[in-house]
């Protein structure tokens, strides 16, 4: 029963391999679920019993690199938070120090920032993207709520500032073939956005 199930893990494992590369060469759009599941080695009949479309698929694929400290931002934007502009900071220098070291991630982000069209038209992708905001907005609310965010800004201006930086920078660190040390220069960035948007 064990090995069944180490199969079947490996089987959808393989699968999703196999969709970052395909995704990642081709394009959401041009990808149908026939190329995926023959560039795992599977059949259809195999694919969906794992996924039951393409959105299933890129939900299972963004929940693979989904970071841990997302999960504890979520936590602290549901259940509060002393200095959330702290903790965002804090979060957003974690991600850039193992996204600089994982290709699976930096393969994802690719995916996504290549197929903006489909980040509208997919719900999963929409979803993920909808997330990150909703979690930024309510920690920069609790700000806001605790005095230590500057009035210049609504918590949803906040929101999409951090979220300018961090897709910024990673995208620039990505096209300009990892030039530059992403950790030291994006961790300074992303200090500095959070000061300009600490009251005083």
């Amino acid at each position: 029963m064990r090995r069944t199930r180490d199969d079947a893990e490996a089987t959808r494992q393989a699968i999703m391999d196999a969709a970052e590369t395909v995704f990642l060469n081709h394009g959401i759009a041009n990808t149908s679920l026939e190329k995926v599941s023959r560039a795992a080695g599977v059949t259809r009949g195999a694919f969906y019993w794992h996924f039951k479309d393409k959105s299933e698929l890129l939900r299972a694929l963004n929940q693979r690199v989904d970071p841990p400290q997302a999960a504890m931002a979520r936590a602290a934007a549901a259940e509060g938070h002393d200095d959330p502009l702290a903790l965002i900071e804090s979060v957003g220098q974690e991600i850039l120090r193992e996204f600089e070291g994982d290709e699976r991630r930096q393969r994802m982000f690719e995916i996504v920032t290549a197929n903006l069209r489909a980040l509208d038209e997919d719900t999963s992708l929409a979803e993920a993207n909808a997330d990150v905001f909703t979690v930024l907005t309510q920690l920069m609310t609790l700000a806001r709520d605790q005095g230590q965010l500057d009035p210049d800004f609504t918590p949803q201006e906040a929101a999409f500032a951090m979220m300018i930086t961090m897709n910024g920078v990673l995208a620039e660190w990505l096209r300009a073939k990892k030039s530059f040390a992403l950790f030291d220069l994006g961790g300074k960035l992303i200090r500095q956005q959070i000061r300009s948007l600490r009251v005083g």
